[in-house]
């Protein structure tokens, strides 16, 4: 299971903030990851993306990704990050699902990515 540190990432040259908070450390790492990938222009947390989606009991949810990013290419992606051994919950596909289905209508791409 994911360690649930909270904290503060200072200073990321990538994002259009000067500080994004974190609600993990898979988070954080991620963070690391797209700050260092020479192919991401830009990446931020406070995205303003909210998905609907529908629960196991028909109850309608939000749902905000963790990261929204840009690649050099033009390319935009929503990057989900969750710890291994919750992907194949019943609650995380049918966000991935949803998800998909809002990324695909505005030709962006959806990532459903485990950081180790």
């Amino acid at each position: 299971m994911a360690i649930s540190i909270h904290g503060q990432y200072d200073n990321p040259k990538k994002s259009p903030w000067s500080f994004e908070k974190y609600q993990s450390d898979l988070e954080r790492r991620m963070m690391d990851r797209l700050e260092r990938d020479p192919y991401v222009i830009k990446w931020m947390k406070r995205h303003g993306i909210t998905i609907p989606w529908i629960d196991g009991l028909k109850h309608q949810r939000r749902y905000v990704p963790d990261f929204l990013v840009e690649y050099e290419d033009g390319r935009k992606a929503v990057i989900e990050v969750k710890d291994p051994s919750r992907i194949d919950s019943n609650d995380v596909q049918r966000k991935r699902k949803a998800a998909e289905m809002w990324c695909k209508q505005r030709k962006m791409e959806y990532i459903l990515a485990t950081v180790g």
